[in-house]
This record gives C-alpha cells, structure tokens and sequence, in this order.
C-alpha cells in the first residue's frame, strides 16, 4: 500500500530563521488540519549557526533538505507487495494471482533477492503448452510440488524430495501399447498417469519409471507398492481423472521454470522523469524497484507514473525560482506564503497566494493558525515568535508593524511567555 501523500513545505536557499520557522510552523499546522495528506517542512540551502542556535534551544525539529524537486521513484511506488518463492509451484502462484487480483508478481530466491517475474500472460503459455503434443510436455518438478497440486498422498519417494525434468504420458492405452509408447522415452525421465490399470502399474514399475501417479483415488497393490520400493519409483495417489491430473502435475513446476528472469528494474533513487519509457515500453508497463543489494522495495507502474506525476510543493519565505530547489517548474505549486515581492514563479494550477506587507513570514504563519482556531504547542509558538523578533531586527520601529506585535504577543501568551523578555532570551542566545 502506498502511504498518505507527501507535500514538501519548502524554504528559500539560505534560509534565515524566519524562513525556517516558518516552513517548521506552517508544516505543523497544516498536518493538524489534513486528514489525507502528510506535510513535510524543508529547506533547500544550508541552515546558519544563529537557526540552529534557536532550534536547539526551543527543542526544535530540523527541517528535510531538498535540493531537487523531480519525483524520484521512492515517492510514488507501491509498497508492501506480495512476492513468491522461486520453487512455488505454478498451481499456488495462480491461485494467488486469481485471489488477489495480481497482474504482475516478484519471485524471489532462497535469500529473498529478486531473481524474476511471473505474469498470466506466462501462465497462459503453460497452459497452451499443457495440450501440445506429449514430446513438449517436459516439466521441471519434484514429487513433494506434484503432491501438493494434486492435494494427493505420496506413497513412495526415494528421491528424497530432489528436483528432477520428465515427460508427463497418460497410460490411456493397453499394456501392449504402453510397451510401445515407452520406448521413445528413458524411463527414468517419464512422470505416467494411469488409474486403475494393474497391468499397466505393474509394467510402469516394472521398467523404472521415474513417478507413477495413480488417478482417480484407485489403489495399488502391496504388490506394487513393494516392487516400486525396490525399483525406486515414485508414487502418489491423486483424487481427480487422468487428464485433470495431467493438466495439475503440468502445473506443479516451480514457478521460475516459466517466469521472466530477466525483467528490468529501477532504483529507489532515480528520477521519475528518467525512467518513464522504461516502464512504458515494459512488458506488463510496470517495473520492480530493487535496492542496491538486490531486494525488492516495490512496483512502479504506468499508472503511478500518470497519478502522481508532479511533486506538490509549498513555497514559504519566497516566490521566485533562484531561491527554489530544481525542479520547480515540474511541480506542482499548491500554496504560496511571502512577505516579500511576488517573484517569478507562475503556476498553471490554482494556487493559494499569500503574500503580506509584514515584518515576518512567521507573522502570516501565525495569523493562519489564530484564522483556523488552532493553538500551537509551546515549541511550534515560540519558534514563530523567534522568526517575528530575529527578522524585525528585534523589534525594530521601521522593520516592524503593528500585526507583527500582535502576533508576536499572541504567540507568546499562547507559550505562557512575556514576549519582551523572551526577545531578550533570544538575542543573548544568538550572541552566545
């Protein structure tokens, strides 16, 4: 399952505290309004001494880094998918497919690395296969993977479960005609299906054939049971006809004899952008993602490409794109929320613009949360109040107007905080 959206709220390079602030604070409210979606604050230049100061001080989350904006494919796979073993046979991965509605399905090997795919396309060459002349009907299999598709009793196994190829013959014909039949193959590469034709057990036994499955829930003898412990010959018991069996020992070769082996693949860490024609141009238009030591992290599939194209961005503190990460213009502007000049950024999307005479970013930040009735917690409060005091040049009369005081003493009060005397706690932490 893919998690909640992610929605960056991004700063301006060099990020001065009230650029940091307020991405932190507007992250967090917005967080605390959405049910849906998960928004994340970042800046895309190098946080200074004097932000870190304050943050360490308040207790304070650092904000992600982003320096590229492009979707890579880590934001959009689907994660969580069911994948197989290589030696599952082919009967439990259908049922799986059908059952789960899988169109598409990772198969991995004993140290769970990826190692290829199965699709129903592959199955539905196996089952054409399974109708063709008996000389193609060579299947790679084991007898314990033989029982289990037939849901059927193994009453001998010398082979001590190895896996073994033999052609599957059903022993329709009389004795005479079996003699005949069997010369054109070793015996000993010959899986027979007969039901209750003693004669033929008997001389399929006889000769050494690699497994006899009897259909039709017909009985051997201890006879034959005897003779095929002395011969090593296999034997299971199956419920259903000879040509329903045939068709299930068809499908009880592990699921790599037919699976893609070689799929492509993608990184977690690759761009989107760059990886598009290799999905479209996949065969099932969707591509495993493996990490660097070969272990599947999910599926990327046209449809994710098509959904979730663009990365949804905030922009705080800045509305031009020299101070944006790259990519800007790839993405999709939801909100913009500035104090500053409208710079040049366009949109072609409706987008949210904010941009107020203020002192501070963080007074607009404060005055979305006094708007939406949310109270801030004490950290989230004071981080603010420290953006409208830094970037007032501490209050200064020209550098501040009369909502910037309000805000800030919202703020503060909100803290159970003077907010002259934490300006002066800050200024000393900031000359510290």
């Amino acid at each position: 399952m893919r998690s909640a959206k992610h929605i960056f709220v991004i700063g301006r390079k060099n990020p001065d505290l009230d650029s940091i602030a307020s991405c932190i604070g507007y992250a967090y409210l917005k967080n605390k309004i959405s049910n849906s979606n998960e928004y994340i604050a970042c800046a895309s230049g190098s946080i200074n001494v004097e932000t870190q100061k304050v943050l360490s001080y308040l207790g304070a989350p650092l904000p992600n880094f982003i320096t590229n904006l492009n979707l890579k494919v880590c934001d959009i796979m689907t994660q969580n998918i069911i994948t197989v073993e290589k030696n599952a046979p082919i009967t439990d991965v259908f049922k799986l497919m059908l059952k789960k509605d899988l169109r598409i399905v990772p198969i991995v090997d004993e140290e769970n690395k990826f190692c290829g795919s199965i699709d129903m396309l592959d199955i539905a060459r196996k089952s054409i296969s399974a109708i063709i002349p008996d000389i193609f009907r060579k299947i790679k299999t084991k007898v314990s993977l033989i029982a289990k598709s037939l849901d059927g009793k193994i009453l001998n196994d010398p082979f001590s479960d190895e896996e073994f190829v033999a052609n599957v013959i059903l022993g329709t014909m009389d004795a005479d005609s079996f003699l005949e039949e069997i010369q054109n193959f070793d015996p000993q590469n010959v899986i027979l299906i007969v039901a209750n034709r003693h004669d033929i057990q008997k001389k399929a036994v006889e000769i050494g054939v690699k497994c006899l499955i009897i259909s039709n829930n017909a009985k051997p003898s201890k006879d034959i049971i005897d003779l095929a412990k002395k011969n090593q010959v296999a034997i299971i018991l199956s419920s259903y006809g000879s040509f329903a069996t045939a068709g299930l020992v068809e499908w009880s070769a592990p699921i790599f004899t037919i699976a893609d082996k070689n799929p492509s693949t993608v990184q977690e860490g690759e761009f989107v952008k760059d990886i598009k024609e290799k999905v479209y141009s996949s065969k099932n238009r969707a591509i495993m993602v493996l990490n660097p030591f070969g272990n599947i992290l999910g599926i990327i599939t046209r449809t994710d490409i098509i959904k979730y194209s663009k990365r949804q961005v905030i922009l705080i503190d800045h509305s031009d794109s020299i101070n944006a990460p790259e990519g800007i213009f790839e993405s999709e502007v939801l909100e913009i929320i500035d104090h500053h000049r409208l710079g040049d950024i366009k949109t072609s999307n409706v987008t949210r613009y904010r941009i107020e005479p203020f002192g501070a970013t963080a007074t607009i930040i404060a005055d979305e949360f006094f708007k939406n009735n949310i109270i801030p917690e004490k950290k989230i409060a004071l981080l603010l109040a420290s953006g409208i005091i830094v970037n007032t040049l501490f209050l200064q009369p020209d550098k501040t107007c009369d909502y910037d005081l309000k805000m800030l003493q919202w703020l503060c009060e909100k803290a159970s905080t003077d907010y002259q005397t934490f300006s002066l706690q800050i200024r000393n932490i900031i000359n510290t």
